[in-house]
């Protein structure tokens, strides 16, 4: 398939796909780690107190939903106006680097206020996210033999 036909079938793909499965303002690995008991008592009360809630998630949130409901709505017509969608995917892009950047300085200032065991704990829990089927956690990859 020709390069530029493939980017037009993934963002054809992507709107349907974003729009069954949004994309929420994740908690930062480490309040998953703090929440599952993977901090010390002082890691979770630093864990607490670092990671309050940031509204300015949700309004990010918000908003790459409404751009997301936009690029459905000019997609599922019979012509598509790149003027009327250009602006929308720089603004979602716009808000998506924003969203990680947010997240990062987040994760970043726990890390920085936690004692070693607990950064260590935090961070093999966000390498290693505890599995829903009831396994033990993820493991790298190792080839078959």
């Amino acid at each position: 398939m020709m390069r530029g036909t493939m980017l037009v079938a993934l963002f054809l793909a992507a709107p349907a796909a974003a729009m069954a499965a949004p994309t929420p303002a994740k908690p930062a690995p480490a309040a998953a780690a703090a929440a599952a008991g993977g901090l010390s008592p002082e890691g979770r009360a630093i864990a607490a107190r670092v990671l309050s809630p940031d509204p300015r998630l949700k309004e990010i949130q918000a908003e790459i939903m409404t751009i997301r409901q936009q690029k459905a709505q000019i997609i599922a017509g019979t012509t598509v106006d790149v003027e009327t969608l250009e602006p929308l995917l720089r603004r979602e892009e716009a808000l998506m680097s924003e969203l990680r950047t947010r997240q990062n300085d987040r994760l970043l200032a726990l890390l920085r206020a936690l004692p070693d065991a607990d950064r260590i704990a935090v961070l093999h829990r966000a390498a290693y996210p505890p599995r829903l089927d009831g396994a033990k956690g993820a493991t790298p990859a190792t080839p078959d033999r």
